[in-house]
């Protein structure tokens, strides 16, 4: 489980005026489009709600607890919305949403110089060399 401690009855008990019932037919709608990891302790996800841009949602938890949660929508009832629900309901039905790869790379080259990140790319293009292809093509996109 992604958040220790996470339930139905702990999600119902943070709603209001009916925003549980409205998180669960969201979920079973397909509104909850993506959910991603960016670090130990965060979800960021997207909500497709009435609005034609998505909502986002994101909740800060630890070891122990959700600590924080925030949505784009205009509810502000000092409750949890229908947005924050759909995803927190959803992370119930996963085993565990994995940390992003990207953050692992940027954890793992943090410390690094620029001279040994060129090094580290030389030698993984020379173990792959397709890899200079995509090494090339972010680098063009990179550069815009």
């Amino acid at each position: 489980m992604t958040i220790p401690n996470l339930t139905r009855e702990n999600i119902q008990a943070h709603t209001a005026d009916g925003s549980f019932e409205r998180g669960q037919e969201y979920l079973s709608d397909g509104a909850v489009r993506s959910i991603k990891r960016p670090d130990e302790h965060t979800l960021k996800a997207q909500v497709q709600g009435s609005d034609v841009h998505p909502y986002l949602v994101q909740i800060r938890f630890d070891e122990n607890d959700i600590r924080k949660v925030q949505c784009t929508c205009p509810y502000h009832e000092g409750s949890w919305c229908k947005h924050i629900v759909a995803v927190l309901l959803k992370t119930l039905t996963q085993e565990e949403i994995p940390v992003s790869e990207s953050t692992r790379v940027r954890s793992l080259t943090q410390d690094l110089e620029r001279d040994e990140i060129v090094t580290l790319l030389e030698r993984l293009v020379e173990h792959d060399p397709q890899l200079l292809e995509q090494v090339k093509t972010e680098r063009s996109r990179l550069a815009g």
